[in-house]
């Protein structure tokens, strides 16, 4: 990975390069503050870290940035100085210590030491390949050691990591490590840690991802839990950084493979101790670092090696107590090896460890003076000493004895002597002693150690507890403050190194470490406390007031505030929309949790006095009406002259009066606080009702008094003592009209029973209902089909002559369907000569054919369909016989035409006087624009020429025939009548023409007719 690029499983990038964290990354080159960004060291999840150089001197640095939420937690910044106090006192290179704490950019940012080398995944990278193997035992061994080294260094301070991720370890050149990020995840907080976290998208652990490890990768099952934890997460996090050096893997706790199956010639102590690392309990896992470093010194399988001998060394590194520094080498060794645990010992074994260290600890004495007297040997030297336990030393000699009863007996060799005597918490004192040969008694002599006593003096708030803990971390209670705060204790404590503690209810304690008490002066400490914050809460009934501190709104009851800070000038208002405001004068204290109940609210109210007659009646029996009178306010009901309505709540209302068989107009009204409110209503008759009871699925549509109303539900409201009239329309049903007229909330039911509209009659003109598509009756008869053979302008088609028999009538469009008429049908408009009333052109035979299927089936549903009757496009014969209408001649106006007689061109015949021509249109005209035949059909002659149903022939079938049958089969089919752009001796009744029945043409439309079903 290029130093310059930050790991992109840090910043929230993933592999597309989709943006996740919003946590900006510092290009190098880009200026902040007085630095210079050299390169991006490693991006997590809190905080980025930066190797960055100073604008003008050009010193380097490295700079963390942390999360832009952090810098609106005061506390975060706070508890970062003090980790930069607690790291100032640390002894160790691999920990960098935070040399600055500021705020640039508005980005909380620390200032450490430059860290060189690469990160642990850049080592990675180099040293090993991903997939097939890993660092090896030696190197991994080494790494492992300094880790465990640094972090018990760390725990036995009271820091802990917690997100030793591979991008927060750098390996140095001489292949020493530094760590970045020691303590910050315990200063951050947990609140403000989730706070960051839910703000990111954080990276999920990958097997995929080896040669890096993120902050998930390392997260131990605790951590993820979310439950208590403790430094034991970072020997997880060892555990997991052990297992991928070694493997060049990612550890995988559903299904771990052990270490050895991965790595050929691993010795097998590797597996337990992984294991060990990696259990899922905390409490199964080495409960300290020096646990694990003596188990990772055991795994090595040559205990001579040079790796072991580090792991030694980091285990001696581990810092020791001073008070077991004090004791010597020995006790050094058993501390060491009792804080580590009985690792690979049992109980036994570790006592018999303990003996014999005991009895073989070479002791470097440069003469031995004196020793106790034993049972029967006369003494040279008796001491009595005060206290009873006390030591006893030969100045210049290693020699000591302990007094344990007040006295001892010694055998010492003759020789003047410095007799040291000291006990704790006593002034030492110093006896010349002389032993001569050949003594004939013993030198007794008596010493009183002097107690170092000291005084105390403390000031602090009145009312504190005062205790210390000494050396043994015994805690003494000394007492109390007095009124003034002071605290004052005359030779109570011995003199010495104490740590202070003042504690008082409602202020955070204060803890004075390292206090040195000196004999014979009175110490004067120091110990102001800060009051903790007090919380206040606040309920009212009802709920939901505006709460107000000092001026300040805090929310709506109940209301907690947390973090007042303590004074007795607090003033809280109470308030709430439609109620009058209260307000209590609080005294709150120190750390007290203080609950004000503001009682119930009195609602801000209005009189109201109103006046009411009904309409239609006296004064009197307007009085007797009021009895069973309501007053609507809102949603509120009152009875009318309730004692209520003196108490209105303020606000805006809408007001009637209700009466069971009267009511009154709504009255808009706003009324304020106090206010008295006069008003008069007038009451008018409640309407009746008609419910309508209709057959299922029919839709009527309703006019009442000629207006169309529209119908909620089945009862319609009309108005008392007053006659009204009801229209109702069903789709295919004829209109029904009834008249009522109903008292007040009187009830009728309209049983309603539609009778449907006719069909057409035999022998009668119908008109389609709703579309108004006008067909009139052709009666049963007979007609020559053809021409005969002297008419002008006849073709070989219009032949041979057919007699036609019709045994039955039909009905024939009046007109020819119009574009209006196609559009209401087929939702479409084909036509090129745009206009309603034209006829709709440019139209295949198919369409026309639809379009009558769609009639049939309309009027098939509504049951107005004649028995075997369909609406469908004409025989030749039918349509022929209509236009004829009873006529012989070629047209049914007679033997001569010209442009006033229909929508076509010329004249007919050709000779017709040039005086009865006339200008001649382009395209169609409106339907009806000239003259019907005898049966009321328009345009039979010209205009658009008119589909049949019938396949065309060249030839018409001669003979006799009765209700014949269409011609089927084949693509072309006749049109019948000519169109405008056909000249008149091609609009004659007889003439024929055909055309594919996918043709369109402007000059092609069609007529429909209902005739028996073919």
């Amino acid at each position: 990975m290029d130093n310059d690029e930050p790991n992109p499983e840090k910043t929230g990038q993933n592999a597309q390069g989709g943006e996740k964290l919003k946590h900006r990354v510092l290009k190098p080159g880009e200026s902040f503050g007085n630095f210079r960004v050299v390169k991006c060291l490693c991006a997590g999840l809190i905080a980025n870290y930066y190797h960055m150089q100073h604008i003008r001197d050009l010193h380097d640095v490295t700079v963390g940035i942390f999360h832009h939420r952090t810098a609106k937690d005061p506390k975060f910044a706070k508890r970062l100085q003090t980790l930069q106090k607690t790291l100032k006192g640390f002894d160790h290179e691999g920990i960098p210590k935070i040399r600055d704490c500021t705020l640039i950019n508005e980005d909380l940012c620390i200032f450490l030491d430059p860290i060189k080398g690469q990160t642990l995944s850049q080592y990675f990278d180099a040293h090993a390949t991903p997939g097939l193997e890993g660092l090896g035992q030696e190197a991994t061994t080494r790494i492992m050691a300094q880790l465990l080294g640094l972090l018990g260094y760390a725990h036995t301070q009271g820091l802990d990591h917690r997100d030793i991720d591979s991008d927060m370890v750098f390996v140095q050149e001489d292949g020493s490590i530094r760590v970045l990020g020691l303590g910050v995840k315990a200063a951050l907080g947990t609140e403000l840690f989730e706070e960051v976290v839910s703000a990111s998208v954080s990276p999920l652990a990958s097997n995929k991802t080896l040669g890096r490890l993120n902050s998930f990768d390392v997260m131990s099952p605790e951590y993820k839990a979310g439950v208590l934890e403790d430094s034991r997460v970072d020997l997880f996090c060892v555990g997991v950084i052990g297992y991928w050096l070694l493997t060049a893997r990612k550890p995988d706790r559903a299904n771990l493979e052990m270490p050895t199956s991965l790595v050929e010639g691993l010795p097998s102590k590797w597996d337990g101790f992984l294991a060990r690392l990696l259990e899922r309990e905390q409490d199964e896992r080495y409960q300290s670092c020096k646990m694990a470093l003596l188990a990772l010194k055991d795994a090595d399988d040559e205990p001579e090696s040079e790796s072991a001998g580090f792991v030694q060394r980091q285990i001696d590194r581990i810092p020791v107590p001073k008070s077991i520094l004090d004791r010597g080498e020995l006790a050094i060794r058993i501390y060491r090896l009792s804080l580590i645990g009985f690792v690979g010992l049992t109980l036994t074994a570790l006592a018999a460890f303990f003996m014999e260290v005991a009895f073989t600890e070479e002791q470097d004495y440069s003469k031995e003076v004196a020793q106790r007297a034993l049972e029967g040997q006369p003494p040279q030297l008796i001491v009595e000493v005060q206290p009873p336990v006390s030591k006893l030393s030969f100045s210049g000699y290693e020699d000591s004895f302990i007094a344990n009863n007040g006295r001892l007996e010694l055998r010492v060799i003759p020789g003047q002597y410095k007799l040291r005597v000291s006990a704790p918490h006593h002034m030492e004192k110093v006896e010349m002693v002389e032993i001569t040969a050949g003594q004939a008694s013993p030198k007794t002599i008596s010493v009183e150690l002097v107690p170092a006593w000291t005084d105390i003096q403390i000031r602090s708030e009145p009312g504190a507890t005062v205790s210390v803990i000494d050396s043994r971390d015994i805690e003494i209670e000394l007492g109390f403050t007095d009124e003034a705060g002071t605290f004052f204790l005359k030779k109570g404590l011995f003199a010495g190194t104490y740590q202070v503690i003042v504690k008082k209810d409602g202020y955070e304690s204060a803890v004075l470490k390292d206090q040195q008490l000196n004999f014979g002066e009175v110490s004067s400490i120091e110990a102001p406390l800060k009051p903790l914050p007090a919380s206040l809460t606040v309920d009212t009934d009802p709920p939901g007031a505006r709460i107000m501190v000092n001026d300040v709104e805090v929310g709506r009851s109940p209301v907690v505030v947390d973090d007042i800070i303590p004074n007795d000038q607090y003033l809280v208002v109470a308030q709430l929309e439609g109620y009058r405001s209260i307000g209590r004068h609080i005294d709150i204290g120190p750390g007290k949790d203080v609950a004000v109940d503001m009682g119930e609210l009195v609602p801000k109210s209005a009189e109201l006095r109103l006046d009411a007659t009904f309409e239609g009646l006296d004064a009197a029996a307007s009085r007797a009406m009021l009895e069973e009178t309501s007053v609507v306010l809102g949603d509120l009901r009152y009875p009318f002259g309730s004692a209520e309505l003196k108490f209105v709540p303020e606000g805006e209302y809408s007001i009637r009066l209700e009466h069971p068989l009267y009511v009154s107009d709504a009255k808009d009204i706003t009324l304020a606080d106090r206010d008295v409110k006069e008003m008069s209503f007038t009451l008018v008759p409640r309407p009746g009702e008609v419910q309508l009871v209709m057959p299922a699925k029919l839709e009527p549509r309703i006019r009442l008094n000629q207006k169309e109303i529209e119908l909620e539900g089945d009862t319609i409201s009309i108005p008392a003592f007053r006659t009204v009239e009801f229209e109702l329309r069903i789709k295919n049903h004829l209109t029904m009209v009834r008249t009522f007229e109903l008292k007040p909330k009187e009830k009728v039911i309209w049983e309603v029973n539609p009778v449907p509209i006719p069909g057409p009659t035999e022998g009668q003109d119908w008109t389609m209902p709703y579309f108004g598509f006008r067909l009139a009756w052709v009666p049963p008869g007979k007609f020559l089909m053809g021409s005969p053979l002297p008419e002008q302008g006849r073709l070989p088609n219009e032949g041979e002559r057919t007699e036609v028999t019709f045994t039955q009538g039909y009905w024939a469009g009046v007109y020819e369907v119009t574009q209006a008429g196609f559009r209401e049908i087929m939702d479409k408009m084909p036509s090129d000569f745009v206009g309603a009333k034209r006829p709709v052109d440019t139209v295949t035979w198919e369409e026309a054919n639809m379009f009558c299927q769609m009639l049939t089936s309309l009027e098939r549903d509504a049951g107005r369909l004649p028995e075997g009757f369909v609406y469908r496009l004409p025989t030749e014969a039918e349509w022929e016989y209509a236009a004829r209408a009873g006529t012989t001649t070629p047209f049914h106006f007679g033997d001569q035409a010209d442009t006033t007689l229909g929508n076509f061109r010329g004249v007919y015949p050709r000779e017709l006087d040039d005086g009865q021509r006339v200008t001649e249109s382009y395209g169609t005209e409106p339907v009806g624009s000239y003259s019907p035949n005898a049966y009321g059909l328009y345009d039979i002659h010209g205009n658009v020429s008119e589909w049949t149903i019938e396949a065309y022939n060249g030839r018409l079938p001669g003979g006799k025939l009765t209700d014949p049958e269409p011609r089927t089969g084949g693509s072309r089919y006749t049109l019948r009548g000519g169109s405008w752009e056909d000249f008149a001796v091609r609009v004659r009744s007889a003439a024929r023409t055909e055309a594919r029945k996918d043709t369109e043409s402007n000059a092609i439309g069609f007529r429909v007719f209902l005739a028996p079903e073919l």
